[in-house]
C-alpha cells in the first residue's frame, strides 16, 4: 500500500491534509550533532487525525559481554530484519523511511552510555531498542529519561529494574518474561514435585548462579514465592560471570541437601557442572541414587552437541535438563530469513531475534496509533497496539486497519501478534502474558526442538 503523499481526514470529513514528506533515510544514517526540533503531537482526538512530517528515528544498543554476548548479533540482525521489510517491504511510515541510527555496542560492563544516549537524541531518536544488562539499564535511566526516549528493552528480566528508585517515567517497556515470571514457575516445579526416595523434599531449590543483579533479582523472587509456600531455597551459590570456579566443590554443594529441583542461572559453563553433577549421583552400576530436575537460563539453553565441550560431557548428563527461551514457535520464514544472513545460526539457535524484529515493528505501530513519533507517545501507545480491536500479524496488515481508518476520519485500534507470539503489558509495562519455548537434551546431549507455551505473570 503506498502512503506517499497520501490524503487524509481531518475530523470527521472537514478539510484535506497533506501525509508526511518523503525522506532517504535509512540503516546506518549518522549520529549528528545538530538537535532536530522535537515533535509536538500528541495522541490524536477526533478532531486532529493528521500523520506527523518528521520520520521515526530509533536508536538501539546492546551489548558483547556477559549473557548478551550470546544473543548480540541475532538482535541486531532481527532489528535490521524488521527495518528492511518496514523500508522496502511496506513502503516506510508516514510516507517516510523509518531510520535505524548505528548500533551502540558495549564491549564492557560500567560503560558511561549518557554520550551515546545524547547523540542518538541529536540525531533525532526519539526511542531506543536495548538488550544490554540490568546494572547498565539502571545507570543509562537518568540520561534516557532526560533525553525523553521510549525504552522497549528486549533482554533484561531482573525486577531491580522496576525499583521504585529507578525513575523510568513511564518510558520503559520489556518484552522478556521477567524474574517474577520464572520464579512462580520454578517455585511452583519444585512445590509439585519432590518428596521421592530419591529427591529432596518438596517445595526446595538448589540455586546456583552468576553474581549479577539478575541473579540475585530470581533468587529474591523464588524465596518470595517459596517461603509462605513451606518450601525454601536449600543452598544458593554465586560465581564471578563466566567462571564457574571449583566444580567438585559446587556439586558437593548441592548434593549435601538434595532439592526437589536445580535452578542453574548461567551460560555455557554450566556444561561441565551438569556433567559432574550427573556422574556424582550415579552408583557403580551407572544407576542414580538422587533424581531431581534442573533448569537452567537462556544463555545456557544450547546445542552442546556442537560445542567442543561436547567430548567431556557425560553421556545421558543433560537428560534431566530444561531450559528455556522467550518467545514463540520459530516459524520457516522467521528461521530463513535469519540463515540469510548468517548460515551460523543454524547452530548457535534463535534466541530473542524474535522481541528484536517486533521491537521496530511495535515501534512503528505505536507511531502509527498515537500519529507521533513522539517518545512520550510511542511509549503510552505500545501496550495498546498489542491489545486493539482488531488481531493483525505484520506490520502492513496493522498498518492498514489504522490507516483505512483514518481516511474515514475515524480511529482503529490493533492487536499486533508478531514473531513473538502473543503478549501483552502489565501495569509495570513488563510482558503480562506472552510465550516461551522449552528445549530437552537427549542421551546424546543432543539439544531437541524447543516447544513454545504460554506464560502469565502471576497477580
Amino acid at each position: 500500500m503506498s502512503i506517499t503523499r497520501r490524503t487524509l481526514v481531518r475530523g470527521l470529513g472537514a478539510g484535506v491534509l497533506g501525509a508526511g514528506v518523503l525522506s532517504g533515510c535509512s540503516q546506518g544514517g549518522g549520529i549528528g550533532r545538530g538537535r532536530r526540533r522535537r515533535p509536538t503531537t500528541t495522541e490524536p482526538t477526533a478532531g486532529d487525525l493528521e500523520e506527523p512530517d518528521q520520520p521515526l528515528v530509533i536508536g538501539q544498543i546492546g551489548a558483547s559481554y556477559g549473557r548478551m554476548a550470546r544473543f548480540e548479533e541475532a538482535i541486531a540482525v532481527s532489528i535490521d530484519e524488521a527495518r528492511v521489510d518496514v523500508n522496502a517491504r511496506w513502503e516506510g511510515l508516514f510516507g517516510q523511511e523509518v531510520v535505524l541510527l548505528e548500533r551502540h555496542v558495549m564491549e564492557t560492563p560500567g560503560e558511561d552510555l549518557a554520550p551515546v544516549i545524547a547523540q542518538m537524541a541529536d540525531a533525532g531518536a526519539t526511542c531506543v531498542i536495548t538488550s544490554i544488562d540490568e546494572e547498565s539499564l539502571i545507570a543509562a535511566m537518568p540520561a534516557l529519561v532526560e533525553a525523553q526516549l521510549a525504552i522497549l528493552d528486549v533482554l533484561t528480566s531482573g525486577m531491580g529494574v522496576r525499583a521504585a528508585e529507578v525513575k523510568t517515567s513511564n518510558l520503559l517497556i520489556r518484552l522478556a518474561p521477567n524474574d517474577r515470571v520464572m520464579a512462580a514457575r520454578y517455585a511452583e516445579e519444585a512445590l509439585g514435585g519432590g518428596g521421592g526416595e530419591k529427591s529432596g523434599p518438596a517445595g526446595t531449590v538448589a540455586y546456583l548462579s552468576e553474581d549479577t543483579l539478575q541473579g540475585r533479582s530470581l533468587l529474591n523472587e523464588m524465596t518470595q514465592v517459596l517461603n509462605p509456600s513451606s518450601g525454601r531455597v536449600v543452598s544458593q551459590q554465586f560465581y564471578e560471570v563466566g567462571k564457574i570456579g571449583d566444580i567438585g566443590a559446587r556439586v558437593k554443594a548441592v548434593l549435601e541437601s538434595p532439592p526437589a529441583l536445580l535452578v542453574a542461572n548461567g551460560g555455557a559453563e554450566l556444561a561441565p557442572f551438569l556433567s559432574a553433577l550427573h556422574t556424582a549421583t550415579l552408583d557403580e552400576g551407572k544407576r542414580p541414587t538422587i533424581e531431581f530436575p534442573r533448569r537452567v537460563s537462556p544463555a545456557a539453553t544450547i546445542d552442546y552437541s556442537q560445542e567442543p565441550v561436547a567430548k567431556d560431557l557425560a553421556p545421558e548428563s543433560l537428560t534431566a535438563v530444561t531450559g528455556y527461551e522467550p518467545g514463540g514457535e520459530i516459524t520457516v520464514g522467521h528461521e530463513n530469513m535469519m540463515l540469510n544472513r548468517n548460515p551460523e545460526f543454524l547452530r548457535r539457535g534463535y534466541a530473542y531475534s524474535q522481541h528484536g524484529y517486533d521491537a521496530l515493528v511495535m515501534l512503528c505501530l505505536a507511531a502509527q496509533h498515537a500519529l507521533s513519533v513522539e517518545g512520550t507517545a510511542l511509549a503510552a501507545a505500545l501496550n495498546a497496539v498489542l491489545t486493539g480491536s482488531e488481531e493483525c500479524t505484520d506490520f502492513e496488515e496493522c498498518r492498514r486497519v489504522m490507516t483505512t481508518a483514518l481516511e474515514a476520519g475515524e480511529k482503529a485500534t490493533v492487536a499486533y501478534v508478531g514473531r513473538m507470539g502473543k503478549v501483552e503489558l502489565g501495569g509495570q509495562s513488563d510482558a503480562r502474558i506472552g510465550q516461551l519455548r522449552e528445549y530437552t537434551w537427549n542421551e546424546a546431549n543432543v539439544m531437541q526442538p524447543g516447544t513454545a507455551g504460554g506464560f502469565e505473570a502471576p497477580e
